[in-house]
């Protein structure tokens, strides 16, 4: 039995650096934002799990949980949006300023 099996070897390159690159982004953002800020923005790695969860589960054929909680997120911006339009008289512009396309 083989210690080393050649044909692991490009499996294990190519998932080495697929890991060395989401780490070089997440650092990345943690020193722009800490540069910009001058606070370290802990929150971050949580982020990074929804990704990969949500690939996780997109890989499984499932709808991930975070499709309901973006799809909540954006009903209530919408919502205080509309909001805020009838508070300045501007109801009538439309779908378009909802979306941001308009100015």
């Amino acid at each position: 039995m083989d210690i080393f099996d050649p044909a692991i070897f490009p499996i294990l390159v190519a998932d080495g650096l697929t890991n060395g690159a989401v780490y070089a982004l997440l650092a990345l953002a943690l020193v722009l934002v800490f540069a910009v800020t001058r606070i370290i923005f802990i929150p971050q790695g949580e982020f990074v799990v929804f990704g990969t969860l949500t690939l996780a589960s997109l890989q499984l054929g499932r709808v991930p949980g975070t499709l309901w909680l973006l799809l909540g997120l954006l009903a209530l911006a919408a919502v205080m949006e509309a909001v805020s339009q009838v508070r300045r008289g501007q109801a009538g512009r439309g779908l378009l300023t909802l979306a941001g396309a308009a100015g």
